[in-house]
């Protein structure tokens, strides 16, 4: 006979991985760069991790193991792969942008930035407000709008590395970009629980770079 388990609900489902939102925060918006980007769907977003190096450390009096000191904190590039859209050149601005700053004829001007923050919205699954009928007015509520269990704040990203997919004449699939960022440190907040106010919050610009 079929057991109701009260111990599986919404709470103790864990956090899917496959619905998710990307928010570009260009440090610097002008028509050139930047007014292009926003909020942004991907088919898949790798690289969240960080890595501590350790230092071994030696003294007489202590001799029977190494202290272990904590040295510098290396931060995996993050890898974006979507579908190429028509009009959406947002990419390639960027990567033109660095290429521009970093030649003697640059177009962007002097000083001209090319970094940018990411907000990265793990929404929940099912939408806990849909569900709840807190959307407002029993419309549906955009993915930019449902309630995230999880956000990461990417601090400093500049492009690194844009390529396309192959070009074949005898092949039935579809034009993939992806990208490649170096940052400098993010940080991850969680939602407590399901309701509204409950989700997990965007980080502010005063987000210490580097923390964890």
């Amino acid at each position: 006979m079929p057991v109701n388990n009260t111990l599986s609900t919404l709470l103790t489902d864990p956090v899917r991985n496959f619905k998710f939102v990307v928010e570009f925060l260009p440090q610097t918006n002008d028509a050139k760069w930047g007014s292009s980007f926003g909020k942004m769907g991907f088919v898949s977003l790798s690289g969240l991790s960080v890595t501590t190096e350790s230092i071994a450390y030696r003294e007489g009096g202590y001799n029977t193991n190494f202290h272990q000191i904590p040295g510098q904190s290396s931060f995996t590039p993050i890898t974006l792969s979507k579908g190429v859209m028509l009009g959406n050149d947002a990419h390639a601005r960027w990567m033109r942008r660095l290429f521009s700053v970093l030649t003697p004829n640059a177009t962007s001007g002097v000083g001209a930035d090319f970094r940018c923050d990411l907000d990265i919205a793990v929404l929940s699954h099912p939408n806990p407000a849909a569900l709840n009928g807190s959307g407002g007015s029993g419309a549906v509520e955009t993915a930019y709008d449902q309630h995230a269990s999880m956000r990461f704040r990417v601090n400093n990203c500049w492009i690194t590395s844009l390529s396309y997919s192959n070009l074949d004449a005898g092949a039935s699939t579809l034009m993939v970009e992806e990208l490649t960022l170096v940052h400098e440190g993010f940080d991850v907040t969680f939602a407590r629980n399901y309701t509204q106010a409950g989700s997990a919050q965007k980080l502010s610009d005063s987000t210490v770079i580097s923390a964890l």
